[in-house]
């Protein structure tokens, strides 16, 4: 049975800096997704397609990388561990935000106008939400790899 993991977040209302998190950092020496600059008075892709429509990339996460389908109980083994082990940062992170929450929902409530965006724009807070959302992300993403191979496993055995 697949269960979905109970990460309630908005996104903040104001855009938030970019947070890199340690296992996203990208290792020295792979090659950078910056496009190199034009020479001067060249305008890129002039002609080709209108401003606004070009179409955006699409960054994969890094678990989605990191954590390719399983292929032996080894890894299977591994892909649990970093679960069970995230699964417990991940809970005690979302404990965390959903408490903030509440605490601003009531801070809120009793003060009738006091300004949302004003509570929402702590870096703590927005960093703990986005590493909540992250992790919320990346679980759910090695649980279905898991119960992919699990499932496979199940399907490719032999009974007599």
């Amino acid at each position: 049975s697949h269960t979905p993991l109970p990460c309630v977040l908005k996104p903040p209302p104001a855009r938030a800096k970019h947070v890199t998190f340690e296992d996203e950092v990208v290792p020295l020496g792979r090659p950078s997704r910056r496009v190199p600059p034009t020479e001067e008075g060249e305008k890129s892709g002039a002609g080709s397609v209108p401003p606004g429509l070009a179409p955006r990339p699409h960054a994969v996460p890094d678990y989605v990388v990191k954590y390719p389908a399983i292929r032996s109980p080894r890894q299977w083994e591994g892909y649990k561990g970093i679960f069970q082990d995230q699964l417990a940062e991940y809970t005690e992170l979302l404990g965390e935000v959903r408490a903030a929450q509440r605490r601003l929902g009531e801070l809120e409530a009793a003060m009738g106008r006091l300004p949302r965006h004003a509570t929402r724009t702590d870096s703590a807070f927005l960093e703990k939400q986005q590493r909540c959302e992250y992790l919320k992300k990346k679980l759910t993403h090695i649980k279905a790899r898991i119960q992919e191979y699990d499932r496979d496993a199940r399907e490719s055995a032999v009974y007599f």
